[in-house]
């Protein structure tokens, strides 16, 4: 199902609190102009208008200031050491910013892993010292796909003694216990492609009190030719990081690369992503696997997650580790990193 108006309109209708002008205003506007009024509610969403101005040195600001930066840190922490290291600001160092409005995008081409390592991610959400829920939203997995990925991958146990065929009933005996006490792991009831069913979704867990949503991936969620991808992608981007600031609430999405950089061997770029300048514009943080410096041994694999933009810090390259068996991934210690592939 594509981004069509009727269910761009009724998501814009139901997501904010606007008035008839306002809603008239963006109506009148068009269909392919509604960045101006997502704007305005942005603006709404953080404080003030344009015309605000606020005198950074300014005694009161200062005070309100300092006051900010000794509130406790709330941030997700990642599966990588590294990456919630350079996440600074709201993250504090110590992963993606739970309630600033912070949108994330991993990176990859088809079959390198990009949706394991957003598992990783929501198992080590579960993992944090204050155990954070997640809302999984897949749009390739059912909801049995992706509970064995996750049972396997929390709990270390092999995912082909949790999987339809091989399952090992001795096996889930000890890993259910693994399980009690986490946080929900929300997953759709039934595979989603429509944006408006997205929207529902995301609405609902978020009134359940999650704050950390992950979606997988981005390009399913319109169907068409090359331009309406572009532009439906062009649309869910702007519209999830306005919704992510006002709910105060986390974002992670998957992306594919276009075809030219899945086809190229070299290390990506962030405009090798499908959706390109709008994907880039909007993320706080990007992470690309590389699949030109990717080699696979048996069960393990390495390459390099390619922090491509930060906002809140540098842009670096981490080496990590797959092990296929569970679906785990690791970060390299730093006296392993000669042998990872350059």
């Amino acid at each position: 199902m594509s981004v069509t108006e009727e269910s761009w309109e009724a998501y814009i209708k139901n997501s904010y609190d606007m008035t008839v002008e306002e809603y008239n205003a963006w109506k009148a506007g068009g269909f392919d102009h509604h960045h101006d009024l997502r704007d305005e509610i942005l603006k709404k969403s953080v404080g003030g208008d344009a015309s605000t101005r606020i005198n950074i040195f300014s005694p009161e600001f200062m005070r309100d200031w300092m006051a900010a930066q000794l509130e406790p840190v709330s941030a997700i922490p990642t599966h990588l050491p590294t990456l919630n290291r350079i996440m600074r600001d709201d993250g504090g160092g110590k992963g993606i910013a739970k309630t600033a409005g912070w949108l994330c995008v991993i990176g990859g081409s088809p079959g390198f892993g990009k949706s394991a390592f957003v598992l990783n991610m929501a198992s080590a959400a579960l993992n944090a010292p204050t155990p954070e829920p997640v809302a999984f939203i897949s749009l390739e997995m059912s909801k049995a796909q992706l509970a064995t990925r996750l049972y396997a991958l929390h709990s270390g146990t092999g995912l082909k003694l949790l999987e339809k065929g091989s399952f090992s009933e001795l096996a889930w005996y000890d890993t259910s216990p693994k399980f009690a006490g986490l946080p929900p792991v929300w997953v759709p009831g039934k595979l989603m492609s429509g944006w408006q069913d997205i929207v529902a979704y995301v609405k609902a867990c978020h009134s359940e009190g999650c704050r950390y949503f992950i979606l997988d991936h981005l390009q399913c969620v319109a169907l068409g030719d090359d331009e309406a991808l572009h532009r439906g992608i062009q649309r869910v981007i702007s519209e999830l990081r306005a919704w992510a600031v006002e709910a105060e609430s986390a974002v992670v999405i998957c992306s594919q690369f276009n075809r030219a950089t899945s086809s190229v061997m070299e290390t990506p770029r962030s405009s090798g992503l499908f959706g390109g300048h709008s994907i880039e514009s909007h993320a706080d943080v990007i992470v690309l696997l590389d699949h030109s410096r990717y080699l696979r041994e048996d069960n393990t694999a390495k390459t390099w997650a390619v922090v491509t933009k930060n906002r809140h810090g540098p842009c670096l390259e981490i080496p990590v580790e797959w092990n296929y068996r569970t679906l785990r991934q690791r970060e390299a210690d730093q006296d392993e990193e000669e042998m990872w592939p350059t």
